[in-house]
């Protein structure tokens, strides 16, 4: 009689577990083998995809510039990067796609790669970028006229700031309808030695340096307490801190950066040898860096002063059709000149954002929802006794996160 009861449960047993299978077979997700194929044979590059609810998933290459991967159906986006140093260079391999869809079969994606070399004797780099501004306590809208850029020195010795400044690149959003330097889906300066600075350039003024493993503070618009008008904006009154003022600095028009909007006075505790000087080439009353989607650049000159190489007309570049139009003036700044460069996309209008940055500078880009106090940080690689090493793969989409507040709040 047992027997007969222990073989009734097991039948049961093996119907309900039969039973479980099937619907387990039933509701299985269909995967599929994909190959990504870097363009160059380079082995070790970390090549991410991510689909578009947000999962992401991670291989290397092989010897043949090869990542395999077993993906659900989706629509992806890929990076690649890997940096190795020796002893007085950085390598940097880059890459990256968007739209790829993964569905219909197994798969190869080919994904175009640059590999940049680059000397390693300017290790400041661009740690922060707050421009998107905040919301008015009052709730009537944004207030964007508190921007900054926020440098790091990534290194354990302190660093001179001779001859550093600041550009952006045209033009001033990457979602702009006109793009005055792309043509035919190409930049016109893509084989160029220079990339154009529009408008304008500011720099450090002689002796200024940067402490090892230290950061320093740039502001861009409203070096004041902006606290006291907008609580949710932030406090520039800081001896320690830096400003672009130059209400003097004068284009061939007459026009100068002396808006007050936008440059008030500057806090009593800030130097006026923290004052940046500016050298002003286009049209208007501000150095207008765009509120949702600049491209900021970060320049040493070499043999010549900033202000010497930016007030020489035979610096200065037109885009095709606007020659000596004073709007599109802009200066052809070396491209081996360029410390760091940030390409930032508006978050709410990517399928209209193009890129202004060469490859070689920045091979991807960093999304920004304007308006919320948001900032652009760039993420930590590792530490040093106790200190930051801020990652630098030239590829905004991998060294940048958007943070909720700016990080001086």
């Amino acid at each position: 009689m047992n027997n007969i009861i222990t073989k009734h449960y097991f039948a049961l047993l093996l119907t309900v577990l039969t039973i479980l299978a099937s619907c387990s077979y039933d509701e299985h997700i269909d995967t599929y083998n994909i190959e990504v194929r870097l363009s160059e044979s380079v082995a070790d590059v970390s090549v991410k995809m991510t689909n578009n609810i947000g999962s992401t998933f991670e291989a290397s290459t092989d010897g043949d510039g090869i990542a395999r991967f077993t993906l659900p159906a989706g629509i992806y986006s890929v990076s690649a990067s890997k940096v190795s140093d020796d002893e007085y260079f950085r390598h940097v391999c880059n890459g990256a796609l968007s739209d790829v869809a993964i569905g219909s079969a197994s798969t190869t994606v080919m994904l175009p790669v640059s590999i940049t070399t680059m000397q390693t004797a300017n290790p400041i780099l661009i740690k922060e970028l707050y421009n998107g501004g905040c919301q008015k306590d009052d709730g009537s809208g944004k207030f964007a006229i508190d921007k900054c850029i926020i440098i790091y020195n990534n290194s354990s010795e302190a660093v001179s700031l001779d001859n550093v400044g600041f550009g952006i690149v045209e033009p001033y959003n990457a979602e702009a309808n006109t793009h005055s330097f792309l043509n035919g889906g190409k930049l016109d300066y893509a084989d160029a030695d220079w990339i154009p600075a529009l408008n304008g350039i500011w720099y450090f003024q002689p002796g200024c340096t940067i402490a090892a493993y230290s950061e320093l503070v740039v502001n861009v618009h409203g070096a004041i307490d902006n606290t006291q008008t907008y609580s949710n904006s932030v406090n520039y009154a800081n001896a320690a801190y830096y400003c672009m003022y130059d209400v003097e600095a004068t284009s061939s028009d007459g026009g100068k950066y002396n808006n007050t909007m936008y440059y008030p006075s500057p806090a009593d505790v800030i130097s006026t040898s923290h004052y940046l000087k500016a050298v002003k080439y286009g049209k208007g009353n501000a150095w207008a860096m765009s509120q949702t989607s600049p491209a900021v650049i970060m320049f040493r000159t070499e043999g010549v002063t900033p202000k010497e190489f930016g007030e020489n007309n035979a610096n200065m570049i037109y885009p095709t059709g606007k020659e000596g139009n004073i709007v599109y003036a802009c200066l052809k700044m070396p491209r081996s000149w360029v410390i760091d460069a940030v390409e930032v996309y508006n978050a709410t209008a990517l399928a209209n954002s193009k890129k202004r940055l060469t490859s070689d500078l920045d091979n991807g880009y960093a999304t920004l929802t304007g308006g919320y106090g948001h900032a652009l940080i760039r993420k930590v690689e590792k530490t040093v006794d106790g200190n930051a090493v801020y990652q630098d793969t030239n590829n905004s989409t991998n060294d940048f996160y958007e943070a909720e507040n700016c990080s001086l709040r």
